[in-house]
């Protein structure tokens, strides 16, 4: 039974593939639902909706003020809940959350702190989901992947949605001479690029994200959207950090939705940067397509 349990934990692995290369793109207003039909998440706008309107010198001191209370921690390491709820599915697993600014994004996946079973890492020239129990690997750079090199969508903007920061598509690093690409409307944060939306709620009061979406239009009603959702904040490094990210898949392609939602519970946070950013794929692990990856999907019970 337990040996079962492994290798179901394993398949999580390599949920993320699609999640990255099928998505990372979101809506203008993020709308929270409790369907238990379809798992979509509702998104929490937490804040004063009705805060007054700021002139475009007051916009500029917010954003700049946004920025400053954004975690500045060059790298952390925590425990996780990792959670993952798709359609009739709804499994959760212990983890490892490692992140090394500018070099990585790693999610271990650890049944009940024993093994590692899987691992999910992002650097930035490449997207690497591996399955240890069936030794096998699926590795892809962002640009062999038309739709998060088209829409702006790499290890930067992945990076700062980990992070809890604002972002510009296709920029390394966001500073001040940069917040004129932004509007302002209360303590709603937009940018328009081509057929991507994205939208930040900010907490009115504390300035710092509670929320982001990116949605992506395509023809043929055609339509992707990336939700993230901030909670459970607590003090990292000096600044306030979310506990709890709640990040929701939804896809809309030919009259059908596909939605996918993953849930990261933070534990024990620390700014531990000693460690390797890099993992070396043993030759014994296999490479496996897109397509596989999909398969192992559709067969966790």
């Amino acid at each position: 039974m337990i040996g079962e349990q492994f290798r179901r934990m394993a398949k999580l692995a390599l949920l993320l593939a699609p999640l990255v290369i099928t998505a990372c793109g979101s809506k203008k207003n993020l709308v929270k639902e409790n369907n238990t039909g379809n798992n979509t998440v509702n998104v929490t706008n937490t804040g004063n909706t009705t805060t007054p309107a700021r002139d475009k010198a007051d916009n500029a001191t917010y954003l700049a003020k946004v920025l400053d209370n954004a975690p500045t921690q060059n790298a952390m390491v925590a425990s996780i809940d990792f959670n993952l709820k798709s359609g009739k599915k709804d499994i959760t697993v212990d983890g490892k959350l490692s992140m090394k600014r500018g070099e990585v994004v790693r999610i271990q996946l650890t049944p009940m702190g024993l093994m590692e079973v899987g691992r999910m890492e992002f650097t930035k020239d490449s997207v690497l989901i591996m399955d240890r129990i069936h030794k096998q690997y699926l590795k892809s750079s962002y640009d062999q992947v038309s739709f998060l090199k088209n829409n702006g969508i790499d290890f930067n903007a992945l990076q700062a949605l980990f992070w809890n920061q604002l972002f510009l598509p296709g920029q390394e690093t966001l500073g001040e001479n940069q917040l004129n690409a932004f509007e302002v409307d209360g303590t709603n944060i937009t940018y328009h690029n081509g057929k991507m939306d994205y939208q930040w709620k900010m907490d009115d009061g504390m300035e710092h994200l509670v929320s982001a979406l990116a949605t992506y239009t395509g023809t043929n009603s055609g339509k992707s959207l990336l939700g993230w959702e901030y909670s459970d904040f607590k003090t990292f490094g000096g600044k306030p950090f979310p506990a709890s990210q709640l990040i929701t898949l939804d896809t809309h392609a030919k009259g059908s939705q596909k939605v996918i939602n993953v849930g990261l519970t933070l534990k024990n946070m620390k700014t531990d940067g000693n460690w390797d950013t890099v993992t070396k794929v043993s030759s014994k692990y296999k490479p496996v397509k897109l397509e596989d990856v999909i398969n192992q999907i559709l067969k966790i019970q």
